[in-house]
């Protein structure tokens, strides 16, 4: 059996070194094989990452993210990149006797349990324990049960160990990232019908301050306590009055690139009267085949550097269909690379010709003057795993390696005085509902773009603009825009040429306003 054990940490950069070591000094008293997983909840805080990094051992990975997004977060993160046959995670700080992960894993094996908690009401732990804190826990705690019926009487400890199988039911599914993940965990797991649920003794020394807290506000005036309090009455929320939790529900996936998974963080689908509520499904990544499609007059160096990127992707199940005026050869020395040739025709036209030789699920328009990221397809198909997104929209960057004019142009694009609601057409932001966007980063699912007939071949510009609201129309509402699927475009430089593309594409734009 392997054993996968998680240490979240953050802000630890003078003990983390000497918490993994214990840590990993426990594990090899076990019977066990095992790695040890450190997540830096945030390397941009202080050195915990370089300290973390100077423990080498075959069995420790330490990996992270630049910025703290709490120990929920940290945790499925580990979760994420786990191996184990049972996976266990414990917190950093030095509180917990790492010594009882050895108790803790041979309560699994003797209870035949889905989850082992450790726990501080356990008659055999030994806890230094402050009485504000236990005041406060057993209140806590008895709130927890009421509301959800967890036959736990310490959710909160954190050294906790559970089956592989019900960490792949539960996971996606959490919401909490930072104070109250401990319970959703537990909650939704005893929900799905993982009953066999156990605590088990721990060695644990609270007098240290813990979580950041002080504890010496008063109740709801102290930061953490009301950060837990409110994440709990979230969970509550969710389970009984949404159902938010249960298999009958119609979710829908979004793809988080660094859990680098498909988790329910606000992906909607389901309208729910006049908006849209967060939800998600579960299920597996399908295989979903894209054609890409780029238009061009003729091959020049932007697309020579375009198709070069393409051929890059880590997402291996695509064509490329690449249509011209005239030229109809080309050698790609890549089987998946097609060259059409339509004449001198529009835009829309030539985006209609290739779609109608496209034989992926998706159809992904373009530009030729764009490069994609190596992760571009895969983060696409996480999201689009929902046979339910009819399209997609993701940002197209300002490449870094350019000249300075093309570098203004592309931060007058950036700032929310010039382009206002749309900037997230030129960074990422958080994922959201759109009504319209441009072709130069879009997926659109085949039937349905058919099924409004396509591009119109009357507009240049504004054709991508009329698409997007056919689409709307036929599907009774927006569709998605993630920051995942990343390419890089070139800009127009500053400034004859950039101001000469904007008023052109504002004013085609403006007869469908």
């Amino acid at each position: 059996m392997l054993v996968s054990v998680i240490i979240p940490a953050f802000k630890k950069q003078h003990s983390i070194r000497e918490n993994i070591e214990s840590v990993y000094k426990a594990l090899t008293s076990t019977r066990y094989k095992f790695e040890l997983i450190v997540v830096v909840d945030g390397f941009s805080a202080d050195g915990t990452l370089t300290e973390a990094s100077k423990v080498v051992y075959p069995n420790v990975v330490v990996v992270g993210y630049e910025h703290n997004r709490g120990k929920g977060y940290a945790v499925r993160y580990g979760m994420a990149r786990a191996k184990g046959d049972v996976v266990a995670f414990i917190d950093a700080g030095m509180e917990i006797d790492p010594n009882g992960i050895s108790m803790i894993l041979e309560h699994m094996i003797w209870y035949n349990a889905d989850i082992i908690v450790g726990s501080k009401r356990h008659p055999v732990s030994k806890v230094n324990f402050p009485f504000v804190r236990k005041i406060y826990s057993l209140g806590y705690n008895l709130g927890v049960r009421v509301l959800f019926g967890l036959k736990v009487r310490d959710t909160q400890t954190g050294l906790k160990v559970c089956k592989r199988g019900v960490l792949e039911k539960v996971l996606p599914r959490l919401v909490v990232k930072q104070f109250a993940f401990d319970v959703e965990f537990l909650v939704v797991a005893n929900h799905l019908g993982f009953k066999r649920i156990f605590e088990a003794p721990v060695e644990i020394d609270l007098s240290k301050d813990y979580s950041g807290t002080s504890f010496k506000k008063f109740l709801f005036f102290e930061p953490y306590i009301r950060g837990v309090l409110i994440d709990t009455l979230g969970v509550f929320y969710r389970l009984n009055i949404l159902g938010y939790y249960n298999d009958s529900s119609n979710r829908n996936w979004i793809y988080d690139r660094e859990l680098d998974m498909r988790v329910n963080t606000g992906a909607v689908k389901r309208k729910f009267g006049s908006k849209y509520v967060a939800d998600f499904e579960t299920g597996v990544l399908k295989d979903i085949k894209f054609s890409v499609i780029i238009i061009v007059r003729s091959i020049n160096d932007h697309l020579r550097e375009n198709i070069d990127y393409i051929k890059r992707q880590k997402y291996k199940n695509y064509e490329v269909l690449i249509v011209t005026d005239a030229q109809d050869r080309y050698d790609f020395k890549d089987f998946r690379f097609r060259l059409l040739c339509s004449g001198v025709v529009g835009p829309g036209a030539k985006r209609n010709y290739a779609a109608s030789r496209a034989t992926g699920d998706y159809l992904v328009f373009l530009d030729d003057d764009a490069y994609p990221h190596e992760d571009w397809l895969a983060a696409a198909a996480g999201v689009l795993s929902n046979n339910d997104l009819y399209a997609l929209g993701a940002p197209a960057l300002t490449p870094a390696n350019v000249g300075i004019l093309e570098k203004g142009s592309g931060k007058v694009l950036e700032s929310s005085l010039a382009s206002a609601g749309a900037v997230c057409r030129y960074i990422p932001v958080a994922s959201r509902y759109v009504d319209d966007y441009p072709t130069v980063n879009m997926f659109v699912k085949k039937k349905s773009f058919f099924e409004v007939g396509g591009f119109t071949e009357e507009f240049w510009p504004g054709e991508d603009t009329k698409l997007c609201l056919d689409l709307v129309a036929r599907n009774g509402g927006p569709f998605v825009y993630d920051p995942s699927p990343v390419v890089f475009h070139h800009r127009r430089n500053l400034f004859r040429p950039h101001l000469k593309q904007i008023s052109r594409y504002g004013m085609h734009r403006g007869q469908f306003a």
